[in-house]
């Protein structure tokens, strides 16, 4: 176990919006959640992302929070789902997509403290980037977070680590 560090870093999108760059995405429902479908992460909605067909989360909707943190389970999966909306006047929006198959299991990351690990999801219309990095609780270590340190062991499934006897 231990705790989860993610940043959205951009999105890219090859609808067609009309004129060129004239694509005002925002996202509404943005969410993260783990296998027992418990939310992390929740955006209601974004602001919009004026004339862009990629936005950078953070220099293009600054009003955001774009860093999460959540405490995460050993041999756990997190999902990533939102709805990606075409601003054009408060009563025309145009919904251009569903992201929903954004899956990150953190038995392939590495604790590190720096923002190594870069997920995208692509398809022929675009991507969507998050970068995310974990730290260990105390007595865990390796990919995941989901060894028990030197000097500890494991008895039971959920990898909780206790003290070496002897």
């Amino acid at each position: 176990s231990g705790t989860c560090y993610i940043k959205f870093v951009k999105y890219h999108d090859k609808s067609d919006c009309g004129e060129i760059n004239d694509c005002d995405f925002y996202f509404k429902k943005l969410e993260v959640y783990d296998s027992t479908r418990s939310q992390l992460v929740y955006v209601e909605k974004t602001d919009d992302a004026t004339n862009r067909d990629t936005v950078n989360f953070a220099a293009d909707i600054p009003d955001t929070k774009w860093e999460y943190s959540f405490t995460m389970k050993t041999n756990d999966t997190i999902k990533l789902r939102t709805e990606v909306w075409d601003a054009d006047s408060p009563s025309n929006d145009d919904k251009k997509r569903d992201i929903d198959d954004l899956v990150i299991p953190f038995n392939v990351i590495t604790a590190t403290s720096t923002w190594t690990h870069d997920f995208a999801l692509s398809n022929p219309y675009g991507y969507f980037r998050i970068k995310i990095k974990i730290s260990c609780d105390q007595h865990f270590e390796g990919k995941g977070c989901n060894y028990c340190s030197d000097n500890y062991y494991t008895s039971a499934c959920d990898k909780y680590c206790v003290p070496v006897e002897g």
